[in-house]
This record gives C-alpha cells, structure tokens and sequence, in this order.
C-alpha cells in the first residue's frame, strides 16, 4: 500500500466490497501518512484512494468518502488535519485520531482538533473502546467531538435499570441529550482483546434501546472477519437487535455522515 496505483486499486475494491455487501454510503478512513514513501507525497496519497473511490462509484453506484486518520502514538496529527483541510476537494470529509487509546487521551491532540473544529471538516474520536470514561469526556469537551468511535464504555457514566442505561454523569447526560453518535463496533469490540466486553454482554442495542444515538459499524472488515450484515446479523442473534431496532440504526447511521451534519 505504498504506491498510488496499489492505493487506487484498494480504495476501488473497497467500494466493490461495500456494495457487495448493499452498503450504499460509507465513509472509509484510513492513516494517509502511514502510505508514505520516496515517491509519493501525502496529497498524492489522498487523491490516489479519492480516485479509486470515483471510479468504485461509476461502476458499482453508491456515495463514498473519506476520513483522514492521525495516529494518536505519534506527533504528526497536526500534519494530518491540515491534509484534511487541504484535500477536501477529494472526497475528505472528516479527520479522526486513530490507534491506540490507552495512554493516549485526545487532548494530546488538541492544536489538531481545535484546526478541525475550526474548519468545514467533520471531528471523530476514537474513545471508550479500551481506556475508561475520561477518554469520552475529553474527546467531547475538550476536543470538541462530532462523533465517537466506539464508545460503548460511555455505560460507566450511567446507571443500569433492567436492560436500559441511564445517564447518572455528566458526560452520559450530553452524549444522550445532544444525541451525539456513537461509532460502535461490535465484533472487533470483542475480538481485539482492548476490553472484557464479549458477544453476549455488548451495550451496543441497549444503548440504542436507551436513547443513545448508536450506528453499528465494522471498524476493521479485515483483522474483525466482518462485514456490515453481519454486524447486523449479530445484533440480532445476540443482542436481541429487532426491526425497530434496525431501522433506527439505519437512519441514525444516514443522519451521521458528515456530509449531513
């Protein structure tokens, strides 16, 4: 993945991937300076995964953009978000901080998020897979948040009555009542190791059933052996996911794109 024709033919499969599986809209974020090399720029790097996204878009239809990722282990996401801004005549509409959590809070990253924030393109964080609540409520308020990825643990900031959750936090209170969406991801959520969270205890429709603004999504098709249906199919077998339910995921889902907020 270090040269722009590999990057184009990856990010055009993706799409073919997508629509295989009747996604009509996604947002596929990728770390645009991990694809460096002597040869290319990281300009070139975004245009190379924008090509492929158009060219997915005229042979398999569909509506595709894309979230550039900074590293939150490393020192460059300042770099990455000005890329963002730059590139969004390429399909880029949003910037994420990306890898590991733990040791890693947002605010380490603030100087990039305030750019963003400041800016036409969408803010999503990774936060409350695999640290605690803090890492949620720095995000947010702090870091000025658009978005959550995963963020299943934001139940630390709630009080479980039955099957529901209540916000007893303050942080709990402002994800629910400003229905800022949570990026949960079910399978990759129990397969990665980050937390204790299994298949059978996942949040993911409880949150959802409790109000929360929750989409399921698939994190990482490749490493979690996944697949949107099959988050879905999950949901539904495991977590008791009904057709209300799904609905409510589906526009929750089309509600959050950047390009709607």
């Amino acid at each position: 993945m270090q040269k722009y024709e590999y990057i184009e033919r990856i990010s055009y499969e993706a799409v073919e991937d997508l629509r295989n599986d009747n996604v009509q809209n996604a947002e596929i974020r990728f770390a645009p300076l991990q694809h460096l090399n002597e040869g290319t720029s990281p300009v070139e790097i975004v245009k190379a995964a924008c090509a492929g996204l158009i060219e997915g878009e005229k042979d398999f239809g569909g509506q595709f953009n894309l979230i550039l990722c900074g590293m939150r282990q490393n020192n460059d996401s300042l770099d990455v978000a000005k890329l963002a801004i730059e590139t969004t005549n390429y399909k880029v509409v949003g910037f994420d901080l990306a890898g590991p959590e733990f040791n890693y809070p947002p605010s380490f990253h603030l100087e990039a998020c305030h750019l963003i924030s400041d800016s036409d393109v969408g803010l999503t964080i990774h936060a409350g897979e695999a640290a605690d609540l803090s890492y949620i409520e720095d995000a947010i308020i702090n870091c000025k948040a658009e978005r959550i990825g995963h963020g299943w643990q934001i139940i630390e900031g709630c009080k479980q009555e039955g099957d529901l959750f209540i916000p007893n936090s303050k942080i709990a209170d402002i994800v629910l009542d400003d229905q800022i969406p949570l990026e949960i991801c079910i399978s990759s959520n129990v397969k990665s190791g980050a937390s204790e969270v299994s298949i059978e205890n996942h949040p993911a429709i409880a949150l959802l059933k409790s109000g929360f603004k929750v989409t399921l999504n698939t994190d990482n098709r490749l490493m979690a052996n996944t697949t949107l249906s099959k988050e879905f199919k999950k949901a539904k077998e495991f977590l008791k996911l009904d057709s209300s339910d799904k609905e409510l995921l589906l526009k929750n889902s089309s509600d959050s794109l950047f390009t709607n907020l």
